[in-house]
């Protein structure tokens, strides 16, 4: 307020608060909490930054975090504008990734929009740097979107991602973003799309071994959707090639069980699609909203391998992790659970399930 010499009312707009807000804040009456300061301070152009005790002089030791901390410095950006910042831009898609897979999309939908307002001026730059950034951010924003259901404006975003990738020419950039696209359009229920787009992605050069682990089951999953003649048989080759990549990061090895089970159950391959299926609920043990997805797949697969008794305890578990998140895509699985489980409906343990699963449904929350 004083450098701005902005008013309460003022400072109140701009941050989207109350101007009551602001005085209880300003008097130390209300604790912003640190994750809500970084959001409301990157609004108005301010970031947070986090820098270890007595390393403050040494360029080399230094090491600055976005993120939660004990005690914080507010700096103002260096840059003209926050958004020309591409240390900024990664800090906001480093922090959209991390509150989405904790809570999931929902809350995020807002400031997603509003950051792609703001980094579309990106394709025309000079600066491959900040283009760079722009796509990885838009990509963030893109996952948050996709997971409230507002799939057409994902599929804007993860457009602008691969702009942007390709203007940098940032080949690693363009796989990520292509492969975002094929989630996307198979959420939309285009699996014809979605092998098109993991396609696209493995026909580049210089891919890192990650990268075509991702693309290749992005690809034979899509393929096992499709649900197309003779299909199978290049759809479990894509999975094996994904499975060979050694070295990848926990998070694709976990996607790449997962997603393995999701194509195994599609092929009526139940007892192996269950393995694979579980092993991706273990990995994703302490990460709320990546274990009710795959809880909810989980129970998909129980439901249509005709297993009443493991689809009620994956129901039990789902019920458990639905309050910590607010997804439409996790919403939209529950509601498909329930559906399908209809036939079992006068199954004591599948009784009781439903009704857990119906209770916390949006309906029932609200």
């Amino acid at each position: 307020m004083k450098s701005r010499e902005w008013t309460q009312t003022e400072i109140a707009r701009e941050l989207g608060v109350s101007q009551v807000w602001v005085s209880q804040v300003s008097r130390e009456q209300r604790d912003t909490g640190i994750t809500k300061a970084s959001r409301l301070l990157a609004r108005v152009g301010w970031e947070l930054r986090i820098t270890p005790i007595g390393e403050e002089d040494d360029p080399v030791k230094r090491r600055s975090f976005i993120a939660a901390a004990a005690s914080v410095t507010f700096l103002p950006s260096a840059k003209a504008g926050p958004y020309q910042d591409p240390e900024y831009l990664r800090a906001l898609a480093t922090q959209l990734r991390a509150t989405q897979y904790e809570i999931g999309g929902v809350p995020l939908v807002a400031a997603a929009s509003r950051h792609l307002n703001k980094i579309g001026q990106a394709v025309n730059a000079r600066d491959r740097d900040l283009q760079v950034a722009a796509a990885g951010l838009a990509r963030a924003a893109s996952h948050v979107l996709h997971d409230a259901r507002l799939f057409g404006k994902a599929e804007n975003a993860g457009n602008l991602a691969l702009v942007l990738a390709q203007r940098a020419d940032h080949v690693d950039d363009t796989a990520n973003a292509l492969e975002l696209m094929s989630q996307v359009s198979s959420y939309r229920g285009d699996y014809h799309r979605a092998a098109m787009y993991a396609q696209r992605g493995l026909t580049l050069s210089g891919l890192t071994d990650e990268l075509k682990a991702r693309l290749s089951v992005r690809l034979g999953v899509s393929l096992a959707k499709t649900s197309a003649h003779g299909v199978e048989r290049r759809s479990r080759h894509m999975l094996d090639v994904a499975h060979e990549f050694d070295g990848t990061s926990p998070g694709t090895a976990a996607m790449i069980v997962g997603s393995s089970g999701i194509a195994l159950s599609r092929f009526g391959r139940h007892e192996e699609a269950g393995d694979h299926l579980d092993e991706a609920v273990r990995l994703f043990d302490g990460i709320p909203f990546l274990r009710g997805m795959w809880l909810a797949e989980n129970a998909k697969a129980a439901v249509r391998a005709a297993d009443p008794g493991k689809a009620a305890d994956q129901m039990h578990a789902l019920a458990r992790v639905s309050p910590l998140i607010t997804s439409s895509r996790f919403d939209q699985k529950v509601s498909d659970i329930i559906a399908a489980s209809s036939r079992w409906a006068s199954v004591p343990e599948m009784r009781d399930a439903r009704e857990q699963l119906r209770a916390i449904q949006p309906s029932a929350k609200a």
